[in-house]
């Protein structure tokens, strides 16, 4: 599982960008979601940055 947390977080991020573009009528739902997907992305770089250092 530990893994795999990276993929599934992009994976995350992934779908909230998709629906990034769904709602881009409303400014607060897409300003919410892309910065929540961008800090998924950030949180999976991280992550993924300390298991190769192990």
């Amino acid at each position: 599982m530990k893994k795999n947390l990276p993929l599934i977080i992009i994976i995350a991020s992934a779908i909230l960008i998709i629906a990034h573009f769904i709602f881009v009528e409303k400014f607060d739902h897409g300003f919410w979601l892309s910065t929540l997907s961008s800090v998924l992305i950030i949180i999976s770089m991280v992550l993924t940055i300390r298991e190769r250092k192990k």
